[in-house]
């Protein structure tokens, strides 16, 4: 029988192992992220008492409705090469869950090598994470100016206009301290130069770059609040027309880059879906927020074969911006009704219920479908976090 348990230091060597041959991650890559994350994140699956799959999982809270809903993420979940086919995948994963749940998380996030597994585990696409990619003529016209390198780094100050774009939209994160140097300092090489654009009234927006290589410039990250900040970062951006010929950069459906560049041309240079599980369905929709303005009361009725504690017919009663859940005891009938992989899109907005429905995996009176729509928009969920 499978067991799972915490990383412990003499698991070190079979760790190794398994990102070598899961991920191609070397060892010395392994033990930085160890000094950064710390031996906690790290699960391990002990088949024939042997370590036969690994994961790392740590809290990442995720805004929805500008609120921050307890999330956890998911990353470099492997099974043993040799030990491959015989459900340990699954094994591994459910007992992620559980364990989520038992610690107090609403939803489980993780990106997807591929996507059977996790379907059966009651995971679906949730959201989106985007890369665009222009010309540095097209950014912008004129000289750049306006802006100040940050050195040195101050992470408060990022996460701080991180926070604010975090409370309008959708799905993003909150990084921790381990994030945010894997993100800017991932290595000397490819370290990123962080450059802040200051208002009137303090910081409005921050671009931060690798050095050019190949004739292509990487942002790997950028966040602006207003037209001033995002002119300024266009302009920077556009000043690396001289040395290099594309610039590449994360964003979101409603990018501001992609919408305020001087000319046509920006295009997507790379798309793909975040995976999104709901682990506790009361804890997650009380956590999240609600579109301002909009009331009403949703009865739904969820199938959860791995988690019973989802199981069964949830009462949402949204006002003023909040959500209150209880558990029906009446034999009403639920207005909606949906496996719990089909809330998945639902509560981050990557899907409407009206879709979900068309589509097939979600059924319910028009009166039902349509008060989940009302309750559940927003803008579209995205992540600028990859792991």
């Amino acid at each position: 029988m499978p067991t799972y348990t915490r990383f412990a230091p003499g698991d070190l060597d079979a760790l190794a192992h398994l990102l070598r041959q899961g991920f191609g991650i070397p060892r010395a890559d392994l033990l930085r992220y160890r000094d950064l994350f710390g031996d906690g994140v790290f699960r391990m699956l002990r088949h024939d008492n042997r370590p036969a799959g690994c994961a790392a999982v740590w809290d990442m809270p995720q805004w929805f409705g500008g609120r921050p809903v307890p999330s956890r993420a998911v990353a470099v979940v492997t099974v043993e090469p040799a030990a491959r086919g015989a459900g340990l995948g699954g094994a591994l994963m459910a007992d992620v869950l559980r364990e989520a749940h038992a610690e107090g998380c609403a939803l489980s996030v993780l990106y997807g090598a591929t996507l059977p597994l996790y379907a059966k585990l009651g995971y679906a696409r949730a959201g989106s994470a985007v890369t665009y990619g222009a010309a540095p003529a097209v950014l912008a016209r004129g000289p750049a100016d306006g802006l100040r390198r940050l050195d040195p780094l101050d992470a408060d100050l990022l996460a701080a206009l991180r926070l604010r774009e975090a409370r309008t939209g959708n799905g993003l994160a909150e990084r921790g301290e381990a994030q945010w140097t894997l993100l800017l300092k991932p290595g000397d090489e490819q370290a990123a130069d962080v450059y802040v654009a200051d208002g009137p009234d303090g910081p409005e927006g921050y671009v931060a770059v690798r050095p050019p290589a190949e004739r292509r410039l990487t942002v790997v990250d950028v966040c602006v609040h207003g037209l001033r900040a995002a002119h300024r970062v266009l302009g920077f951006l556009a000043g690396y027309r001289a040395q290099v010929d594309r610039v590449v950069w994360p964003g979101g459906p409603e990018d501001p880059l992609v919408h305020l560049a001087a000319d046509t041309g920006v295009a997507i240079d790379g798309w793909e879906e975040w995976l999104a599980r709901v682990v506790d369905v009361e804890r997650a929709l009380a956590a999240r927020g609600y579109p301002a303005g909009v009331e009403g009361t949703l009865v739904l009725d969820v199938a959860d074969p791995l988690l019973p504690h989802n199981h069964g017919r949830f009462r949402l009663t949204v006002a003023g911006g909040r959500g209150r859940v209880d558990r029906p005891s009446d034999g009403g009938q639920a207005d909606v009704v949906l496996p719990v992989a089909a809330l998945a899109p639902l509560y981050t907005g990557h899907l409407g219920a009206s879709a979900l429905r068309r589509i097939g995996v979600l059924h319910g009176s028009d009166a039902g479908i349509a008060t989940a729509d009302k309750l559940f928009a927003g803008p579209r969920p995205w992540l600028a976090d990859r792991f």
